[in-house]
C-alpha cells in the first residue's frame, strides 16, 4: 500500500463521513488560516501529525530529498519544486528518490500528498511560529526523521529557517546520513545542485 492510499484509509477510519466532504476541498482553496487560528491544535493538522509518526517513511526510493514549503499551494507548482521535479525526471532517478517537504505546521510531507486536504489548503507564515509551537515542531520531525535510516541518504536544501528546524531535528533523531545545501538567494542554483548530488548517489547504489 503506497502512502496515498494508507493516508485516505487512515483518515476513513478516524473521520468517517467528514472525511468525503474534506477531500472535495480543491488544491490551493486555502481553508486553514495561521493568522485565524491555531493551526498546530487545529484537529485535522493534529491528526496527520499522529499518522505521521505513526507511519511514515514509506519508502519506495534510496534517497529522500527534503524541500522547503512554499506559499503558494500546492508545493508542486511553484517554481523550485518545478525545478525539482523536472531535473528528477531529466536525470532519470525517479523511482529512486523519495520527495518530502518540510513545513510548518505539517512537519514533513510526502511530495505524493500535496494536492490533498490539508496540505494543498493552508496558509502559515513563518513569521508566525512561537518559541513553543517551533519546540513541537522540531519534536515531531525528529521522531519521523528517526526511521529515515530506512534511505541511503538524506538531502535537504532548505532556507535558513527551515534550516535550522531541520538541523534541530537531525542532531535530536541521530541520525548521520544526512547532507544540507543552502537555499537562500541560490534557491534554483541550489536545488539544481541537490538533485545532482542525489543523481551521483544513486548511481554508486542503484
Amino acid at each position: 500500500m503506497n502512502v496515498v492510499e494508507l493516508y485516505i484509509d487512515f483518515l476513513c477510519s478516524e473521520l468517517g463521513e467528514e472525511y468525503v466532504e474534506l477531500m472535495t476541498i480543491p488544491p490551493g482553496k486555502i481553508v486553514l488560516d495561521a493568522r485565524r487560528e491555531d493551526l498546530f491544535k487545529h484537529k485535522h493538522v493534529v491528526l496527520w501529525h499522529r499518522f505521521a509518526c505513526r507511519y511514515l517513511p514509506i519508502a519506495k526510493g534510496l534517497v529522500a530529498l527534503v524541500l522547503p514549503c512554499t506559499r503558494i499551494k500546492p508545493y508542486r507548482i511553484s517554481a523550485t519544486h518545478r525545478l525539482a521535479e523536472a531535473r528528477i525526471r531529466k536525470l532519470g532517478i525517479e523511482p529512486f528518490v523519495d520527495v518530502y517537504i518540510l513545513s510548518e505546521p505539517m512537519a514533513l510531507v510526502p511530495r505524493e500528498l500535496d494536492i490533498y486536504y490539508p496540505f494543498a489548503n493552508y496558509d502559515y507564515d513563518p513569521k508566525l511560529l512561537s518559541d513553543e509551537h517551533r519546540e513541537m515542531l522540531i519534536g515531531i520531525v525528529a521522531k519521523i526523521l528517526s526511521k529515515f535510516d530506512v534511505y541511503k541518504h538524506v538531502i535537504a536544501v532548505l532556507p535558513r529557517h527551515h534550516r535550522k528546524i531541520f538541523e534541530s531535528s537531525v542532531l535530536r533523531a541521530g541520525i548521520n546520513n544526512v547532507t544540507l545545501f543552502n537555499y537562500d538567494r541560490l534557491a534554483f542554483k541550489s536545488v539544481a545542485e541537490a538533485v545532482d548530488f542525489a543523481a551521483k548517489i544513486i548511481a554508486k547504489l542503484a
